[in-house]
């Protein structure tokens, strides 16, 4: 499967940002984990997904925290057209995952979990 460039992109009408969005969506929504990273999800009536990256407060220092959520995005851009439509997504991040394959690998194994990746 060929994608094209703008399927690979992370535009703003793709990210949860409205503080009620993100409240409704972690007071109602599916929650599922593993070890280094959590996810919560809601359908939403839009027939696309967004998504928002949450780092718990735990982490080190604004380095470790802010490098935890670009790997998160990237990986998330990468893989997001595998992803079933029509849900907001809150991954929430915990300090002991930081790699690249490692957060990959997290991030799949909770979409199948959630029954959301095809």
């Amino acid at each position: 499967m060929v994608l094209k460039r703008h399927e690979l992109g992370f535009p703003k009408a793709e990210k949860l940002r409205e503080k009620s969005d993100i409240d409704r969506l972690f007071r109602t929504g599916a929650r599922f984990s593993c070890k280094g990273m959590a996810l919560r999800i809601a359908k939403n009536a839009l027939g696309k997904n967004r998504a928002v990256f949450v780092p718990v407060r735990s982490f080190r220092g604004s380095v470790e925290r802010n490098r935890a959520k670009r790997v998160a995005r990237e990986v998330w851009r990468l893989n997001k057209a595998s992803v079933v439509q029509g849900y907001d997504l809150a991954f929430v991040l915990y300090p002991d995952t930081v790699g690249f394959e490692e957060v990959r690998s997290n991030m799949l194994f909770l979409l199948r979990k959630a029954g959301l990746f095809r």
